[in-house]
């Protein structure tokens, strides 16, 4: 193999091994995770709530779903919601809370964000939370193209992430360095979490967060206007901004 084709195929396996990683990752988590509701996390969450601009009727598609902190509350307004995760027991347990809720519009899906393909012009409004940093950057430049044709002429798009870069300046130096508090506090368990998160960072093996520059970029290319990015809490931040109306 040689040229465009075996770059192809490279680019499509470090895809397939990415997201092995992120089910089996997800998988295990599923117990665990809604108890991570900090106010930092909640904070992240709400800020995109209260920017999607959604009414009973429409249709979005949450990104990452997770056990549904975006997808139940979209519902709960009247939308019809599809949410998307890499992991089945992710799905099953949005699946099983939205029974509970009896939000009737809440559909569940299991596949890789990477290899999600939907009707052009069929959505309202897309959201994610704090997932796609978990894509390789050129899937996530592919996600966002893909994002704008699902969405109708109007249609927004609001994603909050990690968002900063590797400490080239001083805002990213000002982000690494209190995480690093933040987990030293910990004592042992805080340290090794330091050693891992480490690793991962370095190698972005696990964690590949843009900056919100980047992001901004990322979005504008796509053909998205009205593009805005801005800082929730620590890391995390936002871009909001839509599909041109004509």
């Amino acid at each position: 193999m040689d040229g465009a084709p075996y770059s192809r195929w490279l680019d499509t396996l470090a895809s397939w091994q990415a997201i092995r990683r992120q089910r089996r990752t997800w998988d295990g988590r599923v117990e665990t995770w809604d108890s991570h509701n900090d106010p930092a996390m909640e904070k992240v969450a709400d800020a995109v709530l209260s920017t999607a601009e959604v009414s009973p009727g429409m249709r979005a598609i949450d990104l990452g779903t997770g056990t549904g902190r975006l997808a139940l509350p979209l519902a709960a307004r009247g939308a019809e919601v599809l949410g998307v995760d890499v992991s089945a027991a992710m799905i099953q347990r949005l699946e099983e809370e939205a029974q509970r809720l009896e939000l009737h519009s809440v559909r569940g899906m299991v596949l890789p964000l990477e290899r999600l393909s939907e009707p052009a012009d069929s959505y309202d409004v897309i959201v994610s939370n704090y997932a796609l940093h978990h894509l390789r950057d050129a899937d996530k430049a592919r996600l966002v193209t893909s994002a704008f044709g699902w969405l109708r002429p109007g249609g927004q798009l609001v994603i909050a992430d990690m968002m900063f870069g590797r400490g080239a300046t001083t805002e990213d130096r000002k982000i690494i360095a209190g995480k690093l508090r933040t987990l030293a506090r910990r004592g042992l368990p805080g340290y090794w979490r330091i050693l891992k998160n480490a690793v991962r960072f370095t190698l972005r093996v696990e964690e590949r967060p843009l900056t919100q520059a980047a992001w901004q970029r990322l979005v504008t290319d796509a053909g998205f206007t009205d593009v805005r990015t801005w800082t929730v809490v620590a890391e995390a931040g936002v871009v909001a901004a839509r599909k041109p109306a004509t």
